[in-house]
């Protein structure tokens, strides 16, 4: 096993102290500039790897902050987990990441495992709707932030988009096209998937449409449960002529499932996702969708996370920060062909 490189060997090779070395790598601001650059160039020729979990103990202090989210399938958690280690990394803290893939017993699995490293904080995006996870954090006197999806009450630090507004937007804009039979095809029923039906329910009851169960599915939010929705939807008998999707995901499957039923987007059915993926605007996908900006909302997340680990006192305020999303409309939506005098 190689031997570890220590800090009087890096000290030694820089010629500076050791106690300037200890300063460089627990990143104290009391070296000068030109110090630090010397030291952290002997660090790396050294092949100088700290010890933070030692470090942690000796000084009782966690910097390890465990991210957890539903899935990488949907570029969106990229760009979180992205936004979240630049952050916490600026701040002298690692982030261990973990996927649930939207399993309950995995996500309260993962969620012991993080605690059990000792995590100074975690920040969540949680799917089970018993909220097993959430309540275990809590129980344990973690520092605790929710983001993109909700599991405890309102009063908690939580960080998601305008959900319901959002999807409201979109089914209104159907509306305003000319379309009154209007699919939904909806994910689980966390907070996140029940806000996004709620807007469409709540757009159709404004222009006095009645919801019909019949043109309404759910499915998980991949594109393999987009298609399996649409083909239930196709299945049911009941006609529609536009789809609004809970995510962009599950509108590419509903694509793929329109297209081999010989059904044309948007000439025989427009269709409008959720999350507002890079790939949605790509010229061959054109897919109209709700936006809003994750990255964002996870840098603020993660900024008050390291509030709260920062002032364990407790005096932080709790922040539901509600971002606002707006629709991108793109090559996906028509007016319906019955309407369509062209």
């Amino acid at each position: 096993m190689r031997r570890r490189t220590t800090l009087s060997e890096v000290a030694e090779s820089a010629g500076v102290s050791v106690q300037t070395v200890s300063n460089v790598v627990n990143n104290k601001p009391i070296v000068r500039d030109e110090t630090r650059e010397l030291v952290l160039k002997h660090l790396a020729e050294c092949g100088y790897r700290s010890n933070a979990m030692a470090r942690s103990l000796k000084t009782n202090k966690s910097r390890l902050i465990g991210l957890v989210v539903p899935s990488m399938t949907n570029s969106m958690y990229a760009e979180v987990g992205e936004s979240v280690v630049h952050e916490a990394e600026k701040r002298g803290y690692t982030v261990m990441m973990a996927v649930t893939m939207r399993d309950a017993k995995t996500e309260l699995e993962l969620v012991n495992t993080i605690i059990d490293h000792s995590a100074a904080g975690i920040l969540m995006s949680p799917s089970d709707p018993a909220a097993q996870a959430c309540n275990t954090v809590v129980k344990e006197g973690v520092p605790y932030v929710e983001m993109l999806n909700r599991g405890l009450p309102s009063e908690c630090n939580i960080f998601e988009a305008d959900n319901c507004n959002g999807a409201r937007e979109a089914v209104e804009h159907l509306i305003k096209l000319g379309h009154r039979s209007i699919a939904h095809i909806g994910g689980l029923q966390n907070s996140t998937g029940t806000a996004r039906r709620e807007g469409y329910e709540l757009a159709l009851q404004k222009a006095g449409i009645s919801c019909l169960p019949g043109l309404f599915e759910n499915g998980e939010y991949t594109r393999k449960g987009g298609q399996a929705a649409c083909e239930r939807l196709l299945s049911s008998g009941e006609p529609f002529s536009a789809i609004f999707c809970a995510s962009d995901l599950m509108a590419y499957g509903a694509m793929e499932t329109l297209a081999l039923k010989g059904l044309r987007i948007p000439d025989d059915v427009s269709l409008i996702g959720f999350d507002d993926m890079s790939m949605s605007s790509l010229p061959g996908i054109d897919l109209s969708s709700v936006s809003f900006n994750p990255a964002q909302l996870a840098k603020n997340a993660i900024e008050q996370l390291i509030r709260i680990i920062e002032n364990p006192a407790g005096e932080i305020e709790p922040v539901h920060e509600v971002a606002r999303c707006t629709l991108m409309v793109r090559g996906s939506v028509s007016v319906p062909a019955s309407l369509d005098c062209s």
